[in-house]
């Protein structure tokens, strides 16, 4: 097969992977499970489906090391994508569709194009008759675009996951708007919150004393306060050579608010809901930061203001990327060879890397995107054609360097 034929039979896999609808909230996980298998045949791997639970399967596409029982390596991806609005498309989202070299489709950049770089980037290999010292396992995984509790969180539970024997993991990082790689050794904690505050009702008309819009105010005051503080923080180190990255600080977000019953009435509560993403050294100020908010809230009673945590990722472990190790010389090496610039940083959102860096897992997210706006659950989300099958040719050496020598 010739290499402008692999590039045709890549972008071809591309477009039939972006056209499985594996969009939340009702993913189609069951074709994408037979395309995985078909795809594990056609390669020459071996193929495991993981049960989760009831209604939810992992996939494991693995070629198995014969000369070596070194760690392995674990090539991760997700399976599902976000929503769509497609009026807002100027092409069918599932299409798959090229336009002036770009394909366009929701997963495109995040991150069915990562999930397939890994596979052919390894028929590649196979094709030059290389011989990995380490297991290679690529592992497909649902959920992650709702928190992932139900797959990564549930996968890294599993005696098939110990099994493994994972000495390193590959995640999903993000585009680049410059000619620089993101790679990504942690992420923010997430933590989404509910303020329910409650206070006395009446007529619209009356001033009517302890009402729950007056401790609602005073909550989004100083939760907005918060935010332009380290907003603040963010530009003023742009000015400086002491630069500090988004995933750095901790944002806030008022995301919803919900109350009142009619126009006349004053509501007895009100809920604020916000997306909070801690930065990795500040989860356990940040949480005293919110108990300090309700406690000085003015009110008569202390269940008149009630914090619920909907979603909390809790503490975040971070990948050491100081130290020296076998993988952290593979990557660098790597992107000496295909003349990558870097930046090493914090995810600013959560990824499944969470998981496993909590599990002492080094995890590592790189998603080989430069010279691309970020679309990541965006209105007509796509990647250049040349830029995909670029990342390829840079997973066919990243790969190949993880899997050529031994730990330190």
């Amino acid at each position: 097969m010739t290499e402008k034929d692999k590039d045709e039979v890549a972008l071809q896999r591309f477009v039939e992977y972006i056209q499985i609808k594996t969009v939340q909230p009702e993913p189609d996980y069951d074709s994408a499970m037979k395309f995985l298998k078909n795809y594990a045949q056609e390669l020459g791997l071996e193929y495991r489906a993981v049960t989760l639970d009831e209604s939810r399967q992992a996939c494991l596409l693995t070629w198995p090391s014969k000369s070596s029982t070194e760690t392995s390596i674990v090539l991760n991806s997700h399976i599902d994508v976000v929503p769509v609005f497609e009026e807002h498309w100027m092409v069918p989202p599932f299409s798959g569709e090229i336009r002036d070299g770009k394909i366009y489709g929701r997963g495109t950049q995040d991150m069915k194009c990562v999930g397939i770089q890994y596979l052919e980037a390894i028929r590649r290999l196979k094709a030059a008759k290389y011989e990995p010292k380490r297991t290679i396992h690529c592992l497909f995984v649902p959920d992650e675009e709702i928190g992932g509790v139900r797959g990564m969180g549930k996968f890294i539970t599993l005696d098939e996951c110990k099994a493994l024997n994972i000495g390193f993991v590959l995640d999903e990082g993000l585009a680049s708007e410059t000619d620089v790689f993101q790679v990504y050794y942690g992420d923010r904690s997430v933590l989404w919150i509910q303020f329910l505050v409650k206070g006395k009702t009446g007529h619209g008309s009356r001033l009517i004393e302890n009402t729950a819009a007056e401790k609602a105010q005073f909550i989004l005051n100083e939760m907005l306060k918060f935010r332009a503080n380290e907003k603040e923080c963010l530009e003023k180190s742009e000015a400086t050579d002491n630069l500090i990255q988004l995933g750095n600080v901790t944002t806030v977000n008022l995301t919803k608010l919900t109350g009142g019953v009619q126009q006349n009435v004053v509501p007895d509560q009100y809920s604020l809901y916000f997306d909070c993403r801690i930065k990795p050294d500040g989860y356990d100020a940040f949480k005293e930061f919110l108990h300090d908010v309700i406690k000085r809230t003015p009110k008569e009673n202390d269940d008149e203001v009630i914090l619920h945590y909907v979603q909390d990722s809790g503490r975040v472990c971070i990948t050491d990327v100081e130290k020296p190790s076998w993988w952290l010389n593979s990557f660098k090496r790597t992107c000496e060879q295909m003349k990558c610039k870097t930046n090493w940083t914090v995810f600013p959102a959560a990824t499944d890397g969470r998981y496993l860096r909590g599990e002492g897992y080094p995890a590592i997210g790189f998603s080989p995107m430069i010279n691309t706006p970020i679309l990541l659950h965006d209105h007509n989300e796509y990647l250049h054609k040349d830029v995909f099958l670029h990342g390829i040719e840079i997973y066919v050496k990243l790969i190949e360097n993880l899997t050529n020598g031994k730990s330190a």
